[in-house]
């Protein structure tokens, strides 16, 4: 509920601002201008130029609003295909056998709940990666090197809980990456500059209640495209933060009978 709050806060944070620009900028404009008479053509000039900056403005709004997206959906499916590859393992070395499991599928228990418990939040803070879940990803990494198979059914096993246990830590380098990165003023100076000289040659209309309106509505639409720009910039921050379901779902699932029990502090299994 706080999170949906705080969205809420900060949709209409961004739509406020975006009016505020549209509307000062538009009287700024008529205050300093002259907003010509109708018998000249600085209606058609305007016109002209307000059409030329839109289209600009429109293809910065629309690139970078894809990529974030798109970033948004990688991080995403990452999260899920990190999820089954730890389950992968977690399975597997129960069917290699041996003194390697426990410690395995612990350490597998131990490093889901250091990543939703501590990381997450390191992430939307910008902090990086846990330390405490790359150590625990590098025990489970070193158990793995350290098998020695004996049969064909054991040598197919290590081989494959090797590349999944690799392939974790890809996922988790793309995911800091996407947590430390972000566009700042590269973005944010073009889009707000093209706000206000797309409200500027508004100027030649006349602040009545219906060209107030229409101003309203290119000011609010404005806002709400930057503010889900906002929300997809960082996957792990309010007000468009990810919650790692997946690895929660993990938890709960077979990864829980290797958690220590609240009571007697020994894993449940």
């Amino acid at each position: 509920m706080a999170g949906l709050v705080n969205s809420i806060i900060a949709g209409v944070a961004f739509i406020s601002l975006a009016l505020a620009i549209v509307f000062g900028c538009y009287f700024a404009a008529r205050k300093i201008l002259n907003p010509g008479a109708e018998g000249d053509r600085t209606h058609d000039a305007a016109a002209t130029i307000a059409v030329r900056i839109a289209a600009l403005h429109g293809l910065i709004l629309a690139l970078v609003y894809a990529q974030e997206l798109d970033d948004y959906k990688g991080i995403r499916n990452n999260l899920m295909e990190e999820a089954v590859a730890i389950s992968d393992i977690y399975n597997d070395v129960g069917r290699y056998g041996g003194a390697v499991v426990v410690p395995v599928q612990q350490g597998l228990a131990n490093y889901v709940t250091t990543v939703v418990g501590e990381e997450w939040d390191m992430l939307g803070h910008r902090q990086g990666l846990s330390p405490k879940a790359w150590a625990l990803w590098n025990d489970v990494y070193d158990r793995l090197l350290d098998l020695t198979p004996e049969t064909d059914r054991q040598r197919y096993l290590g081989n494959r809980m090797r590349d999944r246990a690799t392939a974790i830590a890809r996922f988790r380098q793309i995911r800091e990456e996407t947590a430390a990165g972000g566009f700042g003023g590269l973005f944010w100076a073009p889009a707000l500059i093209g706000l206000s000289l797309l409200s500027i040659p508004f100027y030649v209309y006349r602040p009545t209640r219906t060209h107030m309106f229409l101003l309203s509505i290119f000011g609010a639409y404005s806002g709400v495209v930057l503010f889900f720009i906002f929300a997809f910039s960082n996957p792990f921050e309010q007000p468009g933060k990810l919650e790692p379901v997946a690895f929660e779902n993990l938890l709960r699932g077979d990864l829980a009978k290797s958690l220590p029990s609240p009571l007697s502090g020994e894993p449940s299994q």
